[in-house]
C-alpha cells in the first residue's frame, strides 16, 4: 500500500488546472497514472472501505479527472481510468541554487553571456524556491512543441528518426548529439551547459526529454517514452536521454 502523500498535485483537463490535496484522491489518481484499474484494485491499494472509495470516484468523475467504463471481460465490473494529465506538485521550498542565480545576476548582469546564463537557470530554480516541482508541465510543453515540428521529419523507422533528430538538436543548440543503438538513446554535450550548468544531483533537462519524446511519438504514432538518466546536472560530462516504447 502506498503512503498518502501530504502535497498538493495539479492535474489538467479541457476545463484548465484542477488542483488536488485529497490523499485518498491522490493515491487513486497515482494509481491510475500507471494503468487502468477496477474498483476492488482500487480499494485494496487504498486500504480504505469501499463505501470511502465509491464517494472519492464519484469526485474525481464529477471533476473529470477519471472515466468510469465497464470491464470488457466481465461487464459486471467498473474499470476506472485517468482522463487528465498530471502537471507537477507543491513541493518543500528549496531556495539554495535560487539565492545563488540572485547574486550571480547582482554582480554580473551587465554581462551579457552570464546574464544568458541567468535567464536559462531562472525558471526551474525559481519554482523550486517558491515550492513547486514544475517538471511535469515543463515536459509537457516539451512534448507539444515536439509533435508540432514532427511533420518536418522524413524518417520511418526508430533508428532512422533518431539520426534525424540528432542533426536537428546540433542544428538549433550549440552542442554535439551522438546516437547509442544498444539502449537506444541520444547522448548530447552541450557547450554552454557544461559551463553554466551547476552539479544539483538530478537531471535537469526536462524540456529537451520533452521535445525528443514528441517527435517519436509523432512521426510515428506509438508511446515513446524518453528519460534523462546522466546530466551535467548529476555531475556528468554529457546528457543521456534513453529511449523506449
Amino acid at each position: 500500500m502506498a503512503k498518502p502523500e501530504s502535497k498538493t498535485e495539479f492535474f489538467y483537463n479541457e476545463k484548465g488546472l484542477i488542483t488536488v490535496g485529497s490523499p485518498v484522491k491522490l493515491q487513486i489518481l497515482n494509481l491510475l497514472r500507471k494503468e487502468p484499474r477496477s474498483f476492488d484494485e482500487i480499494v485494496k491499494f487504498t486500504a480504505k472501505a469501499k463505501s470511502t472509495i465509491s464517494v472519492h470516484l464519484s469526485n474525481l468523475r464529477s471533476c473529470e479527472l477519471v472515466e468510469e467504463n465497464p470491464d470488457p471481460q466481465d461487464r459486471r465490473r467498473k474499470i476506472y481510468s485517468l482522463t487528465s494529465r498530471y502537471m507537477g506538485c507543491s513541493q518543500e521550498p528549496f531556495i539554495e541554487h535560487y539565492r545563488n542565480l540572485l547574486e550571480k545576476a547582482s554582480t554580473n548582469g551587465k554581462d551579457r553571456s552570464c546574464f544568458a546564463e541567468i535567464l536559462f537557470h531562472a525558471l526551474c530554480f525559481g519554482f523550486e524556491a517558491y515550492g513547486i516541482d514544475n517538471a511535469p508541465v515543463v515536459k509537457t510543453i516539451g512534448n507539444d512543441l515536439g509533435r508540432s515540428v514532427s511533420s518536418i521529419f522524413g524518417s520511418e523507422t526508430p533508428d532512422e528518426l533518431l539520426r534525424e533528430i540528432a542533426d536537428f538538436l546540433e542544428f538549433h543548440g550549440e552542442c554535439r548529439v551522438s546516437v547509442l543503438t544498444e539502449f537506444p538513446a541520444l547522448q548530447i554535450e552541450d557547450s554552454f551547459k557544461a559551463r553554466s550548468m551547476p552539479v544539483i544531483g538530478k537531471p535537469f533537462c526536462t524540456l529537451r526529454e520533452g521535445i525528443i519524446e514528441g517527435i517519436l511519438d509523432g512521426k510515428l504514432e506509438k508511446d515513446y517514452k524518453v528519460t534523462e538518466t546522466e546530466c551535467y546536472g548529476t555531475g556528468h560530462e554529457h546528457c543521456l536521454f534513453k529511449v523506449t516504447i
